[in-house]
């Protein structure tokens, strides 16, 4: 999954150091490697999956465990590397994500990422829940506002725009709804647009890339918003 760089005995020594602090069996796979994704420990999770030393068979329910414990960021890197074997329990995995919207973590560009690869098997409820997770999400007006908990305010709303557009092509009824809401995020893109005074910073709101390698120039010709472009830096 990843390089290994540090010697086997100084990851091996690491990893009896957490089973300790955190009173865990060595035997116990899952609960370890779900804690050294939760702490970020690439080469401790890498070692777990390739080394002679434990072979541990990463599964569908390891996935589950890291997006159940709000590690989404983890969730991509696992994501990219074990996709082919992410598909017995879908449905799980999409109420999670769903659900992590309205956590307030941040990391929406790594939910947007997941969810998009998982939103053609979202059921109607899931759908409706959706739609009232984003919702409820762009108009808190606490810090915990799906917007303001990101970096790049225009690529955020041309992620979350994106996945209204896929779930309109799966549940079209739904129509109304989804303009409804895509409206209220391009209206608040456009007011932080507005204010917007200088090159520098337009060029980083629409050219920072996204997890997929695309700007929200992209996004915003794809699906039509080109609204928010209505600035001379733009």
């Amino acid at each position: 999954m990843l390089e290994q760089k540090w010697s086997s005995f100084r990851i091996r020594e690491t990893i009896l150091s957490y089973c300790k602090k955190g009173k865990l069996e060595t035997t116990d796979e899952r609960e370890m490697f779900l804690l050294f994704a939760i702490k970020r420990k690439l080469k401790l999770m890498s070692f777990m999956v390739n080394s002679d030393e434990f072979s541990m068979q990463f599964t569908e329910e390891n996935f589950i465990d890291v997006i159940e414990n709000s590690a989404y960021d983890m969730g991509v890197l696992l994501y990219r590397e074990y996709f082919l074997i992410l598909n017995e329990r879908v449905e799980k995995i999409v109420t999670l994500l769903i659900n992590g919207l309205s956590e307030n973590n941040g990391m929406l560009e790594a939910k947007t990422f997941l969810l998009k690869r998982f939103i053609s098997k979202m059921n109607y409820d899931q759908a409706s829940k959706f739609l009232e997770a984003i919702e409820k999400g762009v108009l808190n007006k606490s810090r915990g506002n799906l917007l303001i908990l990101t970096l790049n305010v225009i690529k955020s709303s041309c992620l979350l725009i994106e996945l209204l557009e896929m779930v309109r092509e799966n549940f079209g009824y739904l129509d109304r709804r989804i303009n409804e809401v895509k409206q209220i995020i391009i209206d608040i893109a456009k007011n932080y647009m507005d204010r917007v005074d200088n090159e520098e910073e337009m060029q980083y709101l629409l050219l920072e890339k996204d997890l997929d390698n695309r700007d929200s120039l992209n996004i915003i010709y794809d699906f039509d918003v080109s609204e928010l472009l209505d600035n001379p830096y733009a």
